[in-house]
């Protein structure tokens, strides 16, 4: 045990994974306070780049790619959150509706079709239409779900923090380390932010964050059934994960719950999905399978 601890290849994952995350939430979110008496719109608008900033920092750490044009389909995932952060404060300034429903669809519609264009460009129109459509349309009805009111910044968190914990334990199951290692640096992103947020008094996760996190959370489960080649049931699981997380927010917020009922209970509804996906994951990987 002790050796494997000492081992390169621990080391290397508890700094790219972890460490790199980490820090960089964490001098986005402090730095962003020592700004709010001079600049409050900058402290603001730097306070809700943690998570965008912290992914960023751990997938070059991790894959070391930001070429463009992108050269993989994975290669266009930090380039989709680099426009995300980006094109968020725009779509509020139009509106809270363009935000929460408009942004999601649209953006969900491209990046479906372009991290699935290997598969979607070698198929019949009557197949690719049939699969792009699918695709996209769970994951654009996820991710409006996710930002609607009834579903709180802290129940996001926690629910979206669940499901990427889940993808960092099956991806590597599913024969693709890679894909777990960028799952486990979006969970310590959500971590850090949150942490540091209540002892900084920063805002916490910021529209920019939830819409990383979801767009981050789409691309690793499509990548994850597509080309890591996970079993169908594992994706199911976790769809069910981020549907049942964010159903028990809205639900409770009905009823007077004090805390830390309206944020535990959304994450122990989505765990359980979860568990079923990761032992759905163990069981495969017995039986053969690979990915990238």
């Amino acid at each position: 045990m002790w050796a494997l601890i000492h081992s390169s290849f621990v080391k290397s994952q508890l700094l790219r994974v972890i460490l790199v995350p980490g820090v960089v939430a964490g001098l986005t979110v402090m730095s962003s306070r020592f700004l709010a008496a001079g600049a409050p719109w900058l402290w603001r608008g730097l306070a809700g780049l943690s998570v965008p900033a912290a992914f960023l920092a751990s997938y070059f750490a991790v894959y070391r790619d930001l070429t463009f044009p992108p050269a993989t389909v994975l290669s266009w995932v930090p380039w989709f959150v680099v426009a995300l952060a980006v094109a968020t404060p725009l779509a509020r300034r139009i509106g809270a509706a363009f935000m929460v429903i408009a942004l999601p669809i649209l953006v969900a519609a491209i990046a479906t079709a372009v991290l699935l264009w290997p598969i979607l460009g070698r198929d019949p129109p009557f197949v690719a239409v049939p699969l792009w459509a699918a695709a996209a349309a769970v994951w654009s009805t996820l991710w409006v779900i996710s930002g609607v009111r009834d579903v709180g910044r802290w129940p996001f968190a926690a629910v979206s923090l669940i499901a990427s914990a889940g993808l960092a334990v099956v991806a590597p199951l599913s024969g693709s380390i890679l894909l777990g290692e960028l799952a486990a640096a979006l969970a310590v992103a959500l971590v850090a932010t949150v942490i540091l947020a209540g002892f900084s008094g920063t805002p916490g996760l910021s529209d920019a964050g939830r819409a990383t996190t979801a767009f981050v959370l789409g691309a690793l489960a499509l990548d994850l059934r597509f080309y890591a080649g996970a079993g169908a049931g594992i994706i199911v699981a976790f769809v069910a994960s981020l549907i049942v997380g964010f159903a028990t927010s809205v639900a409770i917020r009905r009823y007077p719950f004090k805390q830390p009922w309206p944020v535990l209970a959304p994450a122990i509804a989505a765990s359980i999905p979860v568990v079923v996906a990761v032992g759905i994951a163990f069981r495969a990987s017995h039986m053969g399978g690979g990915g990238y």
